[in-house]
């Protein structure tokens, strides 16, 4: 029999040594928002348009009963990237649940441990996308992660 204090405590070492961080991806670009914030990921829900929504509002989606702001993660993010219209986006669920909404991804990624120490604030501009929606970065081995502010992503304006 397994002691699940043990495996508690050794999770929360892991978490204390830095911050767990689900990620996706958008065109070459890697996402995330830590792991607390992402309440579900779906795939492809059928989105509603929304006359004269901004542009970033793909529409809304019904999950279960719960009617969500559907927002294209690049165009919010104001990512260079050809956007493919017809695509089967996935839907990062995020937020409160109250107050959710999905941020549509191309890609979902795995939630990994990011060490602190390898936390940066955002650099002054990162190419291909507005840094005000940045509020970490993180050099990974093959790449650089952006960890999105998810209270200004969700935002309404």
């Amino acid at each position: 029999m397994v002691d699940s204090r043990v495996s508690e405590d050794k999770a929360m070492r892991v978490v204390e040594d830095g911050q767990l961080i689900a990620t996706f991806f958008f065109g070459p670009h890697m996402f995330g928002l830590p792991v607390e914030e992402v309440i579900e990921i779906n795939k492809d829900l059928e989105v509603t348009p929304v006359p004269l929504a901004p542009p970033y509002v793909a529409g809304i989606i019904n999950l279960r009963g719960q009617i969500l702001t559907a927002i294209n993660l690049a165009k919010r993010v104001g990512l260079k990237y050809e956007l493919k219209e017809e695509a089967n986006y996935h839907n990062v669920i995020c937020g409160t649940r109250d107050e959710p909404v999905s941020l549509q991804v191309e890609r979902i990624g795995d939630v990994i441990n990011v060490p602190a120490h390898l936390i940066e604030p955002p650099p002054a501009d990162i190419d291909g996308l507005d840094v005000k929606y940045v509020k970490n970065v993180s050099k990974l081995p093959d790449r650089l992660l952006v960890i999105l502010n998810g209270d200004l992503v969700r935002a309404s304006h």
